[in-house]
């Protein structure tokens, strides 16, 4: 079987500047001065998102000097550290926009940690941020229009392969190759489970839509798109609503046939924990409906089941380390063929896959040929 996996490399490609992350960020901050945009989604008052920004921004230089490791607790918040000051370290003259929309979510946890912020306003800001970059992303859907300056030679590149993957949200390759596509960390046009009345996450009864109304015509705003600095955190995201059902289907099972257990769910249900009560709800609501589910709405079963060769297009390894980590522990991917845009791409595909023969390709020459 043939797999291909493409990231932004290709919007950047053919879609241009418009998808760089400066004109991401720039974007974003002159989207708030506009009359349509949607304060009612993201934020009530725009001018504090931009003063947020700014603020993140004036910590870069106490970043830079170390003062914020001591706040860097797990592993991944110290190594997402570590990596963030060895990109900007010796870069002079940075302004806001030079900084990746998702480095200022570390930014953000860091500086949350200094200034004692705790859920739940940590976690509304946090998706106030997520959805001001998202606003932007989508760019009044014009994301989803690039494919009309791809060249119709290339639909010969996207027939070769058995399967399509993806880490964008938008829907150019789906589009222009009339193929499947796998979206691996969400879509645009695919809704987070929260967002979704049937899920068994909105029979509970501190259901999140129970008084809330979606705008549909910001539909993409509610969508599954994952944005981290954190590779594991996507991942946990993406098998999130795995474990869940897992958890809760083992549970109902062992609720139904053992006294003990069930004693022990229906005592739970008075818990001052909100997390064991939900699951003690959760349980019993499965019982009833075996067929209530939390939406599974990211791909992970079908990219690890993946076989043969995978071609990896407009992807950097250092950004999506977790992707790799999963092809590493995959022993049904005998080969890669890396397009690399920067030589310093073949290393960090080196120190991430071992168990597979590996090919590096120039992508510049991959575009050349299907001009």
């Amino acid at each position: 079987m043939k797999t291909l996996l493409f990231g932004n490399g290709i919007n950047i490609q053919f879609g241009g500047s418009d998808n760089f992350n400066k004109s991401i960020i720039l974007r974003a901050i002159q989207n708030t001065r506009k009359s349509d945009f949607p304060k009612h989604v993201i934020v009530d008052e725009p001018e504090l998102i931009i003063t947020l920004l700014g603020y993140l921004f004036l910590e870069l230089s106490s970043i830079l000097s170390h003062e914020y490791d001591k706040l860097a607790f797990t592993t991944d918040e110290k190594f997402a550290l570590d990596d963030f000051i060895r990109r900007y370290e010796t870069r002079t003259s940075l302004s806001v926009l030079d900084i990746g929309f998702e480095d200022y979510y570390l930014i953000y946890d860091l500086f949350c940690y200094k200034h004692k912020i705790v859920n739940p306003d940590r976690y509304y800001i946090r998706e106030s941020l997520k959805s001001f970059f998202l606003y932007s992303i989508y760019n009044q859907g014009h994301v989803n229009e690039i494919y009309t300056r791809f060249p119709d030679t290339l639909k010969t590149f996207f027939a070769d392969f058995d399967h399509l993957f993806t880490t964008n949200y938008d829907t150019n390759v789906e589009t222009f190759s009339k193929k499947a596509v796998y979206y691996l960390h969400g879509a645009f046009h695919i809704k987070a489970d929260v967002y979704d009345p049937q899920s068994l996450r909105n029979q509970l009864s501190d259901s999140p839509m129970r008084d809330y109304t979606l705008d549909e015509d910001f539909y993409y705003l509610y969508s599954n798109a994952l944005t981290s600095y954190c590779g594991n955190s996507k991942l946990f995201t993406i098998k999130q609503g795995i474990s869940a059902n897992e958890a809760v289907s083992k549970m109902a099972k062992a609720y139904q046939n053992n006294p003990v257990v069930k004693r022990s769910v229906d005592e739970w249900k008075n818990d001052t924990n909100k997390l064991v009560k939900k699951f003690s709800e959760a349980t019993r609501i499965k019982t009833k409906n075996p067929g209530a589910h939390f939406n599974e709405t990211y791909p992970i079963r079908e990219f690890e089941s993946i076989t043969g060769v995978l071609t990896v297009v407009g992807l950097s390894p250092n950004n999506d380390t977790h992707i790799f980590k999963m092809i590493d522990d995959n022993p049904n991917v005998s080969e890669i063929d890396f397009y690399y845009y920067d030589e310093i791409e073949k290393g960090q595909l080196r120190n991430l896959v071992s168990n597979q023969s590996l090919n590096f390709y120039d992508v510049r020459k991959l575009w050349e040929r299907y001009k």
